[in-house]
């Protein structure tokens, strides 16, 4: 196959499954130091969830199967940390990942303290 048609079949199988959406919680601009929650619900059944920051994977985590919802915590420890984040997830049969979530934008509005770190 050439790598114009693995393309096609990638796309199609990305199509095949509904993209998650994910949510920012405190929805509004955070200070440093402050905790965020991202979740990402998902619309199935899946088997590895990723969260991307400006395009590049950030973060990923195993499902667990009995929840619908992901969550990913971040303390804010720079300006940096603002940006865009998305989601998306992957089921294992057959092994199709789905397209990315909407973006959502993370805005950091001022200074505090505070650990560093994601889990």
């Amino acid at each position: 196959m050439s790598l114009a048609g693995w393309c096609l079949v990638a796309a199609s199988r990305a199509q095949q499954l509904p993209p998650p959406s994910l949510w920012l919680h405190p929805s509004q601009g955070v200070s440093l130091g402050d905790t965020v929650t991202l979740r990402c619900h998902l619309p199935r059944l899946a088997a590895w969830v990723q969260l991307w920051f400006n395009g590049t994977l950030r973060s990923d985590k195993e499902k667990d199967e009995e929840h619908n919802t992901v969550e990913f915590s971040l303390v804010v420890t720079n300006l940096e940390d603002a940006g865009t984040y998305q989601c998306r997830y992957q089921v294992s049969e057959p092994l199709w990942t789905s397209s990315m979530s909407d973006p959502v934008e993370l805005v950091v509005t001022g200074e505090g303290t505070g650990d560093s770190g994601w889990t």
